[in-house]
């Protein structure tokens, strides 16, 4: 192949540069300055919790089960810290005493706060159900397992309308 008169020169001009871009970059510049503001790396920031490895206390109060046929309860509890405050897992169980059925409501510790009212419903297996209890358990970690850490309240499955 004839290359014209001085293209070869150009060509070996061209592949220079091209070596130059790919191997040796561009000159040295200092980085650019860091953006603080909206839609930078600022926002991004992960903060952590410092959980407490002491465990929670917790007071039960004004429990409350109502049976809604054919096989609903639904029930409330007050609770409140008295030692502690919710930064692990949680637990509230209930059970009726004398039957098979039982309800348990697992619980982050940003559900709970320094006192306030956990209710939810529970199917049961097989109603009828007379009286029922409430406890409370915290984990660091549900694997872990749970233990209990407020007094058992107790009290007579109310039926709905009545």
């Amino acid at each position: 192949m004839r290359c014209l008169p001085g293209a070869r020169q150009s060509l070996r001009a061209i592949a220079a540069l091209v070596g130059v871009l790919l191997f040796g970059g561009c000159p040295d510049q200092p980085p650019a300055p860091a953006r603080v503001g909206p839609g930078t790396a600022a926002e991004n920031v992960v903060t952590t919790k410092v959980v407490s490895t002491e465990p929670g206390q917790i007071e039960l109060s004004q429990p409350r089960a109502t049976f809604s046929p054919p096989n609903l309860v639904r029930f409330e509890v007050k609770y409140r810290f008295t030692q502690g405050q919710p930064s692990k897992y949680y637990l509230c169980e209930v059970t009726f005493p004398g039957t098979e059925n039982l309800g348990a409501r697992p619980m982050y510790s940003y559900d709970l706060k320094a006192d306030g009212v956990i209710q939810d419903g529970i199917i049961l297996a097989k109603p009828p159900v007379e009286k029922f209890e409430i406890r409370v358990s915290e984990a660091d970690s549900p694997q872990d397992g749970y233990k209990l850490i407020s007094n058992v309240v107790s009290g007579t499955v109310e039926i709905a309308g009545k």
